[in-house]
């Protein structure tokens, strides 16, 4: 029983561990300015979520694909870190108690919506992917007007380059993030 317990322990804070990573790198690659300068993202606060739910879709993406236990725990909890991230935002606009919890509910529906409509359009085959991601952001207003395409090339650029990382790096939480052209 004891040797269950630390294995269990153990998996337990690798998952912490990476999803924190995963988490602050992909939270800094959503607040990159380029991202809002170029217009491929909305500079609001409610862009600024989406930023982070598009960016934590590919990671949890990436986490599916390896189909263990650990990366499902990894998943969960950078989920969670996410939702967290959304309510100390709020708190840090001053939103009160009485209305937080009403405010963090709507952008947890979205993270949900935009997510599981950028995933099944990131699972599209190849030849079809640029055309549905970029659907996908014009028909959830991730984008400013016009800019889809921007957006959705940033996604399918990491997207490729998560592909490409081993396994073991993505469950350590290495994940690097890039706009296109600049590697």
């Amino acid at each position: 029983m004891v040797g269950f317990r630390k294995l269990w322990d153990r998996q337990g804070a690798q998952a912490r561990t990476s999803a924190r990573a995963l988490y602050a790198d992909l939270a800094t690659a959503a607040l990159n300015a380029p991202l809002y300068e170029q217009g491929a993202a909305q500079d609001t606060f409610e862009g600024r979520a989406a930023m982070i739910t598009a960016n934590a879709t590919l990671v949890m993406w990436r986490l599916k694909r390896i189909d263990t236990p650990l990366a499902r725990k990894i998943a969960e909890r950078l989920n969670r870190l996410v939702l967290d991230g959304f309510d100390a935002a709020y708190r840090e606009l001053g939103v009160g108690d009485s209305s937080i919890a009403r405010k963090v509910r709507k952008l947890a529906e979205i993270h949900y919506g935009l997510g599981k409509a950028l995933t099944e359009a990131l699972n599209t085959p190849q030849s079809d992917r640029i055309g549905s991601v970029t659907d996908c952001v014009k028909r959830n207003a991730v984008s400013q007007d016009g800019k889809a395409s921007l957006l959705a090339a940033y996604l399918l650029h990491n997207a490729g380059r998560f592909e490409a990382v081993e396994d073991n790096d993505v469950l350590a939480g290495k994940l690097a993030w890039t706009l296109p052209g600049a590697d």
